[in-house]
């Protein structure tokens, strides 16, 4: 699992180089944490803005602020063929390297913050990993217009650099209650191509074609014409 997280790492950078240059990103493997700690079973991967704060004891050789994630290798290894794990665990990566992208910034400013509002923070996170997805909220949360957007770019970018991650894989879809991710790749059509050397900021300022946003609409209003009792979540 250490070769397949250090060639993700290589790869997000490859894709992210701009946004990611001079920084580090980490790449956690659950099974180094303490097994009360991020011990849930109902994610593959996550991250959160200041999850490297959180991590900074358990990470070997911690160099300082940056993007963090969670690889769940506890779980791949328990619940897929070890033959996969070389697509499925760059797939995973590059959904959670799309989730820090499409942030503000890429991890938050905590300067200055108390250490005990840190650890209490990283228990409430260690705690939600713990639980199934809530069922309060759209299916989409956290997955819209603008994450769409960078996975797709993502994909197209990892293309160019010999790696094969289907759309499908990290974006949109039936679990998210949307269309197929094919379906966005098709509205988004060649803007991945012309905007290989954009910053994914710079790609976030410009408006998406109108064929992606038309998508996006449809799909929001479909999603909660049958679910009305969810709260709209839209970007």
């Amino acid at each position: 699992m250490a070769a397949i997280l250090a060639e993700a790492e290589s790869l997000c950078r490859a894709l992210a180089g701009r946004e990611l240059a001079g920084i580090p990103l980490y790449l956690v493997p659950q099974s180094i944490l303490p097994a009360d700690y991020f011990a849930g079973d109902h994610h593959y991967a996550f991250t959160t803005p200041s999850l490297d704060l959180y991590l900074a004891p358990h990470i070997p050789n911690y160099r300082g602020r940056g993007p963090c994630m969670v690889v769940n290798d506890l779980g791949f290894t328990d619940g897929l063929d070890p033959e996969d794990l070389e697509y499925i665990v760059p797939a995973c990566v590059l959904h959670e390297l799309a989730h820090v992208l499409d942030r503000p910034a890429l991890f938050a400013d905590r300067t200055g913050v108390d250490p005990n509002k840190l650890l209490f923070e990283s228990l409430v996170i260690a705690d939600c990993t713990r639980r199934p997805p809530r069922d309060d909220l759209p299916a989409y949360d956290g997955h819209e217009t603008g994450f769409i957007r960078i996975a797709l770019h993502l994909c197209h970018r990892a293309e160019l650099a010999g790696v094969a991650i289907t759309p499908a894989a990290i974006c949109a879809g039936h679990r998210y209650g949307l269309s197929h991710a094919s379906d966005y790749q098709d509205a988004l059509g060649d803007e991945p191509a012309r905007f290989t050397d954009m910053r994914f900021h710079d790609i976030a300022a410009t408006d998406p074609p109108p064929a992606f946003t038309r998508l996006w609409a449809q799909d929001f209003v479909s999603y909660h014409n049958r679910f009305p009792h969810l709260k709209r979540v839209s970007q």
